[in-house]
């Protein structure tokens, strides 16, 4: 099954070297900026909130999956007794799906990976993707990877995260980048397009910041 699989701070790469997760270098680099954590709606149901974000990724990456015939089966994720509202769950998982179902079928996308594991030797980061594919943009059909977002709104560090997976040694051919952001409550979504060739110097510091990571892992054996 896909989904929204929480990456490992650190791994060791196929190349025997130590990798720094990108969301692990991006968090890093979220807090020196101050930028405030994704926002999932009020603080006080942030948490059950979060919680309906992961398992909208799951829906509809597993959705995905399932339609395309890389997984046997689909289940709609279970509902979680501490998430408090069961109908609520299913609704709000109802409207994830349709929405990605019409991007998906308006966009005419093809999946080549859907939470891939890619290394860059580069900048020292291993990152999972949500979906990298080809789609029909602007009248062409062209390799993208595309990064999901059930938050509040979008911020400047999810679309630096965007260029940082198109940076990762086997997403190298996406020619775009793109948010798909989507209202939870509504279904409504839409899609924001990343410039890959700027912020390069925005790319360099979450490689600084996975490299301070590299070094306190190596402070700790």
């Amino acid at each position: 099954m896909y989904g929204h699989k929480p990456e490992p701070r650190c791994t060791v790469g196929p190349d025997g070297k130590l990798y720094v997760g990108v969301t692990s270098a991006m968090a890093l680099v979220k807090q020196l900026l101050g930028e405030a954590p994704d926002s999932y709606g009020p603080p006080a149901l942030a948490k059950v909130h979060a919680m309906e974000g992961t398992a909208c990724h799951a829906a509809c990456l597993d959705h995905m999956g399932w339609t395309f015939g890389w997984l046997p089966e689909y289940q709609v994720p279970a509902w979680r007794s501490e998430h408090g509202n069961e109908r609520r769950w299913h609704n709000v998982l109802h409207a994830a799906l349709t929405g990605f179902t019409e991007f998906v079928v308006k966009h005419e996308v093809e999946p080549l990976g859907i939470e891939q594991e890619s290394f860059s030797s580069a900048y020292g980061l291993v990152g999972h993707l949500d979906l990298f594919c080809t789609l029909k943009r602007k009248g062409r059909r062209v390799k993208a990877v595309v990064d999901l977002k059930f938050v509040s709104a979008l911020q400047a560090s999810h679309r630096l995260q965007v260029r940082t997976y198109a940076k990762l040694d086997g997403f190298k051919e996406a020619s775009i980048g793109l948010l798909y952001h989507a209202d939870r409550n509504t279904g409504i979504w839409k899609v924001e397009e990343v410039d890959l060739t700027q912020g390069l110097d925005d790319v360099a510091a979450v490689a600084n910041a996975a490299r301070l990571y590299r070094w306190a892992e190596g402070k700790k054996r």
